[in-house]
């Protein structure tokens, strides 16, 4: 979350479908989570869960090697545009790698957390947890290990914690209602997430 202002609901979330709309392009799915999903009267950042879009390209051989192929993450791409563009811009203290991006949003100040959905990571977890709050998606945790199950890289596991030496499985979880079914919880509506 930001240190800096919070703005009331509304423009927070025109804020949000702003960033939404810039990054769509290069996504297989993106939508808005944290305090703005949850429909908080105010927000002090913006959250956003994406699966980034890959394609692949072959480069040039070189005289000792034949030409190779190479996956490109498109949504890396388009934020380096949008930086350049000036409608992104790199934070007071930078966060960056495959699974998060700290950014701000220009054009309302807010700070922008990215989230990629990349494997083993599944959308359903992922847009569960960052739409917190904080204490929910910890007692979300909480009832996962309850059931011997755990939550580790953004994916929902049965088998041994961590999945070091003792196998283990990723629980499918495509949607957030899927989380909810493997954890035996009845559907929470984010905006009753407290």
């Amino acid at each position: 979350m930001s240190a800096g202002a919070r703005l009331p609901l509304a423009e927070a979330r025109a804020a949000a479908l702003d960033v939404v709309s810039l990054l769509a392009p290069a996504c297989e799915q993106i939508e808005v989570a944290g305090s703005i999903r949850r429909g908080a009267e105010t927000a002090g950042d913006i959250e956003i869960v994406a699966t980034p879009r890959f394609r692949v390209e072959e480069t040039p051989g070189t005289l000792f090697d034949g030409p190779a192929r190479v996956e490109i993450d498109e949504l890396g791409e388009r934020i380096t545009v949008l930086l350049s563009r000036g409608a992104l811009a790199p934070p007071l203290r930078p966060a960056s790698g495959e699974r998060y991006r700290r950014l701000v949003h220009v054009a309302s100040g807010l700070q922008l957390d990215l989230f990629a959905v990349r494997p083993p990571a599944q959308w359903g977890v992922i847009l569960a947890i960052r739409t917190g709050p904080a204490a929910y998606s910890q007692w979300l945790v909480v009832q996962a290990r309850k059931r011997h199950l755990h939550v580790a890289g953004g994916a929902l596991h049965r088998g041994g914690l961590g999945c070091g030496a003792i196998p283990c499985e990723v629980i499918e979880t495509p949607e957030e209602a899927d989380l909810y079914r493997a954890l035996g919880l009845p559907f929470e509506q984010a905006e009753n997430r407290r």
